[in-house]
């Protein structure tokens, strides 16, 4: 049985949108390789085969969007966006449930499964509100454990425990040097321009971005809304933060920009990994 959840932000009423986006989601999870690593891992997809990066949509400020939600795993899962739709839904297991929703404001903004074999393994994902007229990029930070997220996903564990010691760090589902053949995860402009860079840090841990040669203006803060307007060259994340940059590009040259905490550029405690990426700036 399919349900429609309504969530309309600065809308003056509720009717059936037949003029709205329209957008599928799957919440897969099964066991894949990163790297050398074997994990378990659980995403919102495009379509039935699992990706450790989950879905980035984009919208413009009051856009509505619908969104399909089809659960194709045998454990309950939830449809959260921090500050719009709270965790006080279900979509059961192989059932399909029907979002509507949209934004008044610019930002980034963190969508996920509220479940421990969800948002712990990796089922987080972004959404970007405006800046229509700047290329964008897309880091969802997230570190594990790899045995842990097969304790999550079996149920034998549903909280980070006290000693909790995470192996990998990934930026947007994998972790340097892969990240540098993503489009969406490797910054590539021209020099004069701006970007918008999107960040959510998925993960349990607190993070903490450096850049190398540049500033940024922190544009929205979910969490840490007094640092909007700040323009700064390190700039932490809380877990659950979402966060929106400018970049203006003013110096050509390959510059990068990495997590400040030493093991989160490792992979499994090999140097250089992890929440490792670039910005690379064209004449």
């Amino acid at each position: 049985m399919t349900f429609r959840f309504l969530l309309l932000i600065g809308l003056s009423c509720i009717h059936c949108f037949a003029n709205a986006s329209n957008l599928t989601l799957y919440i897969n999870k099964g066991s894949l390789t990163i790297g050398t690593s074997f994990i378990s891992a659980c995403a919102f997809n495009a379509d039935e085969n699992l990706n450790t990066k989950s879905e980035i949509i984009e919208l413009d400020v009051n856009e509505v969007i619908n969104i399909t939600v089809i659960n194709t795993d045998s454990l309950e899962h939830s449809f959260t966006i921090d500050g719009f739709i709270d965790s006080n839904n279900a979509i059961a297991p192989f059932q399909t449930e029907v979002f509507s929703v949209s934004f008044p404001n610019p930002g980034t903004f963190r969508y996920y499964s509220d479940k421990s074999y969800g948002a712990n393994i990796g089922a987080s994902g972004i959404f970007l509100i405006g800046f229509p007229n700047e290329s964008h990029f897309f880091w969802n930070l997230f570190d594990l454990n790899k045995q842990l997220t097969h304790d999550f996903a079996n149920l034998s564990e549903t909280s980070y425990p006290a000693d909790y010691l995470p192996e990998l760090f990934f930026i947007s589902g994998t972790h340097y040097p892969f990240t540098l053949e993503d489009p969406q995860t490797k910054v590539v402009i021209n020099n004069g321009q701006s970007c918008i860079i999107s960040v959510v840090n998925s993960g349990y841990m607190d993070h903490v971005l450096h850049f190398h040669g540049f500033h940024v203006e922190i544009l929205s803060a979910q969490l840490a809304a007094d640092r909007v307007g700040w323009s700064k060259d390190t700039i932490p994340l809380k877990k659950g933060e979402a966060m929106t940059f400018r970049l203006v590009a003013n110096q050509v040259g390959i510059y990068p920009v990495h997590d400040h905490n030493l093991i989160a550029v490792t992979n499994a405690g090999f140097y250089p990994g992890g929440m490792l990426t670039q910005i690379q700036v064209l004449p």
